[in-house]
């Protein structure tokens, strides 16, 4: 049995901060595709991985040059924590997922700035922009027992400069 599973991440964002002198203005946006990880075996003895990149392109006029990025991951449409994310197929069933901020895939990417979301300094020229490109690992645990069918969960990113 092979369930095709697929994460639509609802996630294109921007947002503008005034810094506070003036009208300094710093702004990013946010882009990331499909996390897709293709089929899953229920019979496979091994977890099923993948990895997405997101990119942030941060513009700024005035104010500071180092600006802190924070990338944020929501819990999902399934699930009810960042720890315990799940898709789900139409009619019921559901597969257990999460994603990570390592390649390791021992930290898990939540909404908490400072304990479990992503932030990274990124040094943006006055009235230019800069980009920041960030890695998102997944895995869908092995072991699960689950019909045959295509799983998908939305999940909202957000960043925060």
């Amino acid at each position: 049995m092979f369930a095709n599973s697929t994460i639509r991440t609802a996630a294109w964002m921007a947002l503008s901060l005034a810094s506070g002198a003036g009208n300094a203005t710093t702004m990013c946006s946010l882009a990331i595709g499909d996390v897709v990880f293709g089929s899953y075996d229920v019979f496979n003895v091994t977890s099923l991985d993948t990895d997405a990149t997101v990119n942030v392109t941060c513009s700024r006029e005035g104010g500071p040059q180092n600006i802190n990025v924070t990338i944020a991951i929501g819990p999902g449409a399934h699930g009810g924590s960042t720890a315990s994310r799940k898709m789900k197929m139409p009619g019921g069933d559901l597969l257990d997922y999460n994603l990570f901020r390592d390649a390791g895939r021992t930290s898990v990417w939540g909404q908490v700035p400072g304990l479990d979301a992503f932030t990274r300094t990124l040094a943006v020229p006055n009235k230019s922009s800069a980009q920041l490109s960030v890695m998102i690992f997944g895995r869908i645990p092995a072991g699960q027992d689950v019909l045959k069918g295509t799983y998908a969960d939305n999940v909202v990113l957000t960043v925060m400069p």
